[in-house]
């Protein structure tokens, strides 16, 4: 089975959490990238869109940004092909205290695309930067999404 982790990441929360997944799954790592990372860009224009055509089983990953998904993966989920058959995971990261100030509404914007695009999404994950069990919920997720 071909796997993936595709993100993005703007202030490299994202990305490092990204390459510890790597780290232990050791897969394709793929960058989402826009030619600006202003988060009030409606529209923003994608200058590296990984493609995913060729994996089985792909990890979406993701900040969140004013209490939703940020626009540039939106941008990049909503442009993806059908997704029949693949398996996915998903992860965010944020910075509110509670999951539900936008990490939790993020996975379920996410989830919604992806099946929309006929993928079986699998595992999500919320990863509070600031709680102190982040470590740990880092961790538990490696070893969960890495099986």
């Amino acid at each position: 089975m071909k796997k993936a982790i595709i993100y993005y990441s703007k202030t490299g929360n994202t990305r490092d959490v990204s390459q510890k997944l790597n780290h232990k799954m050791n897969v394709d790592l793929l960058e989402v990238k826009a030619e600006s990372d202003d988060p009030n860009i409606l529209n923003p224009h994608l200058v590296e869109i990984p493609d995913v055509t060729s994996y089985n089983h792909l990890i979406f990953a993701s900040p969140v940004h004013g209490f939703n998904l940020c626009k540039i993966m939106n941008s990049y989920l909503n442009q993806l092909p059908d997704l029949k058959g693949k398996t996915v995971d998903l992860f965010i990261t944020h910075f509110f205290p509670f999951a539900w100030m936008g990490g939790n509404r993020t996975l379920k914007q996410m989830k919604k695309i992806l099946e929309n695009k006929n993928a079986i999404v699998n595992q999500m994950t919320s990863i509070n930067w600031k709680s102190k069990k982040r470590d740990l919920v880092i961790s538990n997720m490696i070893e969960s999404y890495a099986k």
